[in-house]
């Protein structure tokens, strides 16, 4: 493939993926804020509509991502795993909300 039209197809990814990756960031992100301001209940809350969002981007993730799709997937199980309806611990919060927040912001170019 030449390169105009990788760039073309890399272009293309990026604009299908925004619609369902944006949602997702700025869930992460909110429970990120809640997390760094010691709000872990505000986290928790927050991040109660996670599952029901990945469950609808991530099969539109998935084939745009490529090779980076295991990475995504195990990273958003440890965001679904750390918040399971308790409240989490800091550490395992923030960890868990950066290790997905990397890769998809990555993954649109942020």
């Amino acid at each position: 493939m030449g390169e105009a039209a990788k760039t073309a197809a890399g272009g293309a990814a990026q604009t299908a993926l925004a619609p369902a990756v944006n949602p997702v960031l700025d869930l992460l992100k909110k429970g990120e804020s809640e997390v760094n301001s010691g709000n872990l209940a505000g986290a928790a809350t927050a991040m109660g509509g996670f599952k029901a969002l990945w469950e609808k981007a991530g099969p539109v993730i998935q084939p745009l991502a490529g090779d980076k799709w295991p990475a995504i997937e195990s990273a958003a199980n440890t965001v679904l795993s750390t918040f399971n309806g308790a409240t989490p611990e800091a550490g395992a919060a923030s960890s868990a909300l950066s290790g997905l927040i990397g890769p998809l912001s990555s993954l649109v170019g942020r």
